[in-house]
C-alpha cells in the first residue's frame, strides 16, 4: 500500500467513538510517514490472541505474559535494576503469504519441496498497563465492567491510544526449512507504540461502545513496578 498525507487524514478523521482502523492499514501509514500525537482506535485481535473470560457483569482480558522483549524496548543507559519488559503488548492481527517453492534436501538422498512463507503479526505496544492493571491480580487482567444486558458473545474490544516517536517498531526472525517442517518461515513482528488511553467493549453488530475502561493514576509504587509472570 502505497501511503499519502490524503490516506493519513482519511484515517485519522472518522470519530474515535464510531470507526477502528485495522491494524496493518495503520502501521503501514505511520511506518511510511512518522507521526506522534495521533490517537487511533484499533480492534483488538481475539482470534489471535487471549480470549476474554466473561464473568457475570464483567469481562477480563488478562495481560499476564505478553511482555516485550525486543531490543528496542529495552531500557537506554546504565541502571542497578533495569527492567527489560517496560512494554506490554496487545494483538492486532496476524497475516501470512506463502512465496516460492524449491527443491531441497534437508537429509541426505530425501529430496522435498519447501516453501518460502512470511508471517506477520501485528500489535500495540504501551508501557503504561500499570494504570489499567489491579497490582494483586496474578492475571493483570483488563476488567471491563458490562451491563446487565450485554452478552459477552456479541462483544469486540477495541484499544484507544495516542501514537508516541517512533510511532512504530518492528523485528524479523528466520526460521530455516527442516526435513520435519519445510517451510522457511520469516516472522515480522510491527508495533504501534502508543499511551493507551482506554479499552472499550463494542457492540459486534452496530460498534455501540457498551463499556469502557479507562486509564487511572499510576500510585508511585506500583510504576516502579513490573509482572513478568
Amino acid at each position: 500500500m502505497k501511503s499519502t498525507p490524503l490516506l493519513l487524514a482519511l484515517l485519522l478523521s472518522s470519530p474515535l467513538a464510531a470507526v477502528a482502523e485495522p491494524g496493518p492499514a495503520l502501521y503501514r501509514v505511520f511506518a511510511e510517514q512518522p507521526a506522534a500525537a495521533d490517537c487511533i482506535e484499533v480492534d483488538i485481535d481475539l482470534a489471535h490472541g487471549e480470549t476474554p473470560e466473561a464473568l457475570p457483569g464483567a469481562l477480563r482480558y488478562p495481560l499476564r505474559g505478553k511482555e516485550i522483549a525486543e531490543g528496542w524496548s529495552w531500557p537506554e543507559g546504565v541502571s542497578s535494576d533495569p527492567d527489560y519488559f517496560r512494554y506490554k503488548y496487545l494483538p492486532l492481527a496476524s497475516e501470512s503469504e506463502d512465496r516460492r517453492s524449491y527443491e531441497a534436501e534437508d537429509m541426505v538422498g530425501e529430496p522435498q519441496t519447501m516453501t518460502e512463507r512470511w508471517r506477520y503479526d501485528y500489535f500495540l505496544a504501551f508501557a503504561n498497563f500499570a494504570a489499567f492493571i489491579d497490582a494483586a491480580d496474578d492475571d493483570a487482567a483488563l476488567v471491563l465492567a458490562l451491563p446487565a444486558d450485554a452478552d459477552p458473545a456479541r462483544l469486540a474490544l477495541r484499544a484507544e491510544a495516542c501514537l508516541t516517536q517512533p510511532a512504530t517498531r518492528e523485528s524479523t526472525t528466520f526460521w530455516k526449512a527442516t526435513h520435519a517442517k519445510p517451510v522457511d518461515l520469516t516472522l515480522k513482528k510491527r508495533y504501534l507504540v502508543g499511551e493507551l488511553k482506554a479499552v472499550h467493549a463494542v457492540a459486534l453488530d452496530d460498534g455501540r461502545r457498551l463499556a469502557t475502561l479507562q486509564a487511572r493514576p499510576i500510585p508511585p509504587a506500583v510504576h516502579k513496578e513490573s509482572d513478568h509472570d
